[in-house]
């Protein structure tokens, strides 16, 4: 069990209150953890309400289990690569990458940390995170488990060294096999939570190459040679072809699709600090590959090669 010997100036304070600071928990889920496990100060149980001193031992269960047995949403890691600089990820949908405004629940951040040490660089509670994907996206990500790494993984996705690919299924068919947007992205005035596509925004660009057409979809492979926030989406809603599901850029169809069908396929860049060249894939997830199969039988046509 963690062992905590309590620092000077500690006079007579409530025991939730000192430890809630020390470990950088909410008194709440300290309150929940003197719930489920008992607390011993000095060798002996101890009560949240008791007061503590200076240079008093107390031990306790491990937060994060009291924590993990608590939570609505558990999540096992698919762990892709990892060594002592980075962790590469199979993002699952429905979970948000950091804590931000108005987020709420658990964040894939929070679960990497269980599993190991994250870099400390990162603005605004984003601590190893050196690129994101959206809430409803699945796929390869990754994280900074040292700073080395945070800082050169930072600077090669600005300098758009790092090769990204996605997959998505879109709204209509478009007129050729293959394609590319060069649309610089900005901001929505009315809406800061969305982007369009617009002079004076942030270049962008996006290769789109058409992987089998359906009647009224066309799964697509997708390459973005710059990061910008809802990039795909955004450029494929400009061009007439929403992302099949993303009713927040113009999808308009009957077919109920389980989410936004956008998949990060691989990732490809150079270690940060080795330099050796590495390249990782993520396997289409059920409800992508189902949706492909319903949209087969919807058609009419044979089943997915």
């Amino acid at each position: 069990m963690p062992t905590i010997v309590l620092p000077e100036g500690i006079l007579g304070e409530r025991c939730d209150k000192i430890l809630s600071q020390i470990l950088s928990l909410s008194r709440t889920n300290v309150r929940k953890s003197f719930d489920q496990y008992p607390f011993e100060c000095n060798g002996k149980k101890i009560h949240l309400h008791e007061k503590v001193y200076t240079g008093d031992i107390v031990t306790y269960e491990t937060i994060d289990r009291v924590l993990e047995k608590n939570s609505k949403c558990n999540l096992n890691l698919d762990i892709i690569f990892e060594d002592k600089d980075l962790i590469v990820i199979n993002k699952p949908a429905g979970i948000v990458i950091h804590p931000g405004t108005n987020i709420r629940g658990k964040t894939l951040q929070e679960y990497v940390l269980r599993h190991c040490a994250l870099s400390f660089l990162g603005q605004g509670g984003c601590s190893g995170v050196v690129h994101r994907l959206d809430k409803d996206t699945t796929g390869v990500i990754i994280f900074a488990k040292s700073d080395r790494a945070f800082v050169r993984l930072t600077r090669d996705f600005a300098r758009y060294a790092i090769k990204k690919r996605y997959t998505c299924i879109v709204q209509g068919t478009p007129k050729s096999n293959m394609g590319k947007i060069e649309i610089p992205i900005a901001r929505q005035a009315n809406d800061k939570t969305k982007m369009i596509a617009r002079l004076g925004g942030k270049s962008a660009r996006t290769i789109w190459r058409v992987l089998r057409c359906f009647e009224h979809f066309t799964w697509l492979d997708v390459e973005i040679h710059t990061g910008r926030t809802h990039q795909i989406r955004v450029h494929m809603s400009h061009i007439g072809h929403p992302i099949g599901g993303d009713l927040a850029y113009g999808y308009t169809g009957d077919f109920a699709f389980p989410r936004v069908m956008l998949h990060a396929e691989s990732i490809a860049f150079a270690h940060p600090l080795t330099g050796e060249n590495l390249s990782f894939s993520a396997p289409l997830p059920l409800d992508f590959s189902k949706t492909l199969e319903n949209l087969c039988l919807t058609d009419g046509k044979n089943e997915l090669p």
